[in-house]
């Protein structure tokens, strides 16, 4: 019954949804973006790895480049649902194996299982759509999923989810990024459960790897303390102007804005503490704030911070702060972050603080400052819960190929 109701709905839904952009310019362009992208050409392949959005899409590049090491690219072929996340994703190294994945109408199933036959599925975290998974298990398609996190409250666990509890009872394996998902699943009676970690945390460690050295950046820095701001918003750039109104001189704040384009306002906001831009080349140790006016250098920055203030925390869009937190650093943020579990994990860890008073969290930096010894225990326990969180990718693959 709910999969026939299922069926009718979702075609019901496909039919009338395009009616709705004429009312909703998002909706317009979620289907004008649809409509101009490339498909993938047609051919069977061995995995088909479907992510919901960017963050997914993050979390299967560490799966990716590992199965890409006994196998071809053809042989792979990536989905993406969210518009954000296809956009950047098409700007990889992989452009030509991704493409979004068709709406959950039983024609547009049987369409893509017909053009691409993909012998294995790996979801990521939790985009489910049961008609993908429904038909695929009949036909043969092997079904794993990969970073899973559920809690009690998720819809699976409800009477009207029963029928994806038992879609997930067939897949071949689900690996967990935390215990308590793990072991909530084998207590709605999903079995073929195993806790192996965060791929993220072998994501982060890779690109630290090969992280370049910025000279300009160390000399700016000198023996002072550094404070990164990353990807920050006006929140946390009010809090850095209180902050450095009664901060110690040994203090050096880097400022990485989410958006390019503010940095004229930062400059504005921060005026008495004469901030310089880094793209004007004309900074110096004697300079207390310096505006990273330029793309893809943040997570390289990140080796020279003592502390780092992420973006986002305050809107309940927290940017990443595993790049941070792999390099050791002290971590920040707003208290908006229910919806990445990793937050509250590094503030139970000892090594994060959530921020819910501005005076609270400037006394902590200042104390901090003034006290090397717990500052180093702090970044020590940051090094050692990532490092103890890295091989995620390695225990799943084993399963897999």
């Amino acid at each position: 019954m709910f999969r026939l109701l299922y069926i009718y709905t979702t075609w019901i839904l496909s039919l009338f949804v395009p009616f709705v952009s004429v009312f909703s310019s998002k909706v317009a362009n979620f289907f004008r973006l649809r409509k101009s992208a490339i498909a993938v050409k047609p051919g069977q392949v061995k995995y088909w790895i479907h992510a919901a959005s960017l963050g997914e899409y993050e979390m299967a590049l560490p799966l990716i480049a590992e199965l890409l090491k006994t196998h071809q690219q053809e042989d792979i072929l990536i989905t993406v649902f969210s518009p954000s996340g296809y956009t950047q994703a098409v700007k990889g190294e992989y452009a030509d194996r991704v493409m979004y994945l068709p709406l959950d109408t039983l024609s547009s199933v049987k369409q893509f299982y017909k053009t691409y036959a993909p012998q294995k599925a790996i979801f990521i975290r939790y985009d489910f759509w049961y008609n993908f998974v429904f038909k695929g298990q009949k036909r043969g398609t092997t079904f794993y999923l990969v970073n899973g996190r559920f809690q009690e409250s998720h819809f699976f666990f409800k009477w009207y989810g029963k029928p994806y509890v038992a879609l997930l009872k067939k897949f071949e394996g689900i690996f967990t990024s935390d215990e308590k998902s793990s072991k909530l699943l084998k207590a709605h009676g999903v079995q073929n459960v195993s806790y192996t970690g965060d791929t993220r945390y072998d994501r982060v460690a890779a690109i630290a790897q090969s992280a370049k050295t910025f000279e300009k950046i160390a000399e700016f820095k000198g023996n002072r303390s550094l404070l990164i701001l990353g990807s920050s918003w006006r929140e946390e750039e009010e809090l850095v102007n209180k902050l450095l109104k009664v901060a110690p001189q040994n203090l050096a704040v880097l400022i990485a804005p989410h958006d390019l384009s503010r940095s004229d306002e930062i400059v504005e906001l921060l005026q008495d503490f004469k901030p310089k831009k880094y793209t004007d080349n004309s900074f110096s140790a004697g300079d207390q704030v310096l505006i990273l006016d330029t793309m893809g250098m943040l997570s390289s920055m990140y080796q020279y911070a003592d502390f780092a203030l992420v973006g986002g925390g305050f809107s309940g869009a927290l940017h990443n702060i595993l790049e941070p937190a792999v390099w050791g650093c002290h971590l920040s943020y707003g208290p908006n972050s229910y919806k990445f579990p990793e937050a509250q994990d590094f503030v139970e860890a000892g090594f994060a603080y959530s921020i819910t008073n501005d005076k609270e969290w400037i006394d902590l930096l200042q104390a901090l400052c003034a006290d090397d010894n717990t500052l180093e225990t702090s970044k020590a326990k940051a090094k050692m819960f990532t490092a103890a969180n890295i091989g995620a990718t390695s225990r799943i693959i084993l399963s897999i190929r």
